[in-house]
């Protein structure tokens, strides 16, 4: 049998996406034969494409809230699936929840099938799930993961708006420069051109310039240029040593290179908190909290760490090792492992990260917003300069006489 995508409406008019296996349309119709749903198509479906979606991040969590609600209203799980399926609007959560009770219903656990989603559910969010199932303490889990999902939002979103003014100045200082070179110079080029004088270096290069942006040459090399090394630098990055070594030459680059390390530190910290927090094991910990640094050449020297522990070196000789940590981490985390609140003394420490992120962002874009301006400014006035330097030499030549 194979599986099938079908599509019904429900007894208030909502449209449902659902999997199910079977072998001919009129088959899945029969047993989709309800009274409260309204059968309208079916089709074979591929449980590959399934497997290798995503969701949109406020899908995701309003999915864990809604979960946890039931699960702590004392629904049994596969009733609260029931329910999460028809409450969802997002067609593709819809397919995900589907599935996953058809999982359940054949016995298998709620970790167990959301492995078959690693782009939905983050490789985190499976662990904590697993521990909630293991001890029982499902409620308290779904709780610290929707608080977990509400504040990488509330970053996501703090950084959008953050970046917005400035994303607005580049597409203008862009459009700025393109109208300069596409259609003001070439105005004054005709004129220049018949004037039939020695045009100076600067003139010539402006010249060259704007006549090499007005030609399909150059649109075509912007254009597959930029793709060809957008597709290049992902196919590189697949080779964990290649991708290594450029996120290595990322944290060497001035000023960007500590935010950019900074923010891997504060998502590995984040997330090796909540872990201990909920009783993960050490060692699984620090192995699902390293898939979380977004930076293979961080995550290349905390893996030294994670081999240390199962050597049983503590977490503060580990890390004395990595040259990139700040000390005060260092530090902090020989503080936890003596007190024994390990969990607790991380949550400081990325407390204090977020306040250096955020704090080093925001001077970041306040110096951002004049030097654009500058720059625009400096290329309009070397713009206006190699025009207006043949007239104004032929000016003076007039003048001579």
């Amino acid at each position: 049998m194979q599986y099938f995508m079908y599509k019904v409406k429900d007894d208030a008019g909502r449209t449902l996406y659902g999997l199910i296996e079977g072998q001919t349309k009129d088959d899945i119709k029969k047993r989709l034969r309800r009274p409260n749903l309204f059968f309208i198509s079916a089709r074979p479906y591929h449980l590959q494409k399934l497997f290798k979606s995503r969701v949109k991040f406020q899908t995701l969590i309003m999915f864990t809230n809604r979960l946890s609600s039931l699960i702590e209203a004392g629904i049994p799980i596969l009733s609260a699936m029931d329910i999460l399926w028809r409450q969802s609007e997002d067609q593709t959560i819809q397919l995900v929840v589907s599935y996953m009770k058809r999982q359940l219903e054949e016995g298998n656990k709620i970790s167990t099938t959301m492995e078959y989603f690693p782009r939905i559910f983050p490789v985190v969010y499976r662990a904590l799930i697993r521990v909630g199932e293991t001890s029982g303490a499902m409620t308290p889990i779904l709780r610290k993961l929707t608080e977990f999902l509400e504040y990488k939002a509330k970053i996501i979103l703090r950084t959008k708006k953050a970046t917005f003014y400035p994303s607005i100045v580049v597409v203008f200082s862009v459009l700025v420069i393109l109208g300069m070179f596409m259609f003001v110079v070439p105005t004054f080029q005709k004129l220049l051109l018949k004037l039939d004088v020695d045009l100076p270096v600067l003139t010539k290069v402006i010249l060259e310039i704007s006549t090499k942006m007005r030609t399909w040459g150059f649109f075509i090399t912007v254009v597959f240029g930029g793709m060809g090394l957008y597709m290049t630098l992902n196919y590189l990055r697949r080779n964990p040593r290649v991708a290594a070594k450029i996120d290595g030459m990322v944290l060497k680059i001035p000023y960007f290179g500590h935010i950019f390390l900074t923010i891997s530190l504060s998502q590995y910290i984040r997330s090796l908190s909540i872990l201990l927090e909920a009783g993960v094991p050490l060692i699984e910990s620090l192995t699902v909290a390293n898939s979380t640094t977004g930076n293979q050449k961080i995550a290349q020297e905390l893996d030294g760490i994670k081999n240390d522990a199962e050597q049983g070196v503590s977490l503060y000789e580990g890390f004395k090792k990595i040259k990139d940590i700040p000390v005060m981490l260092i530090e902090m985390i020989g503080i936890g492992e003596s007190t024994g609140m390990m969990s607790q003394i991380l949550e400081k420490v990325n407390r204090h990260f977020d306040e250096e992120i955020e704090y080093n962002i925001d001077r970041f874009l306040t110096m951002l917003e004049p030097l654009l301006i500058i720059f625009v400014g400096f290329i309009v006035i070397i713009t206006l300069l190699s025009i207006y330097l043949p007239v104004i030499s032929i000016w003076d030549s007039l003048s001579g006489y």
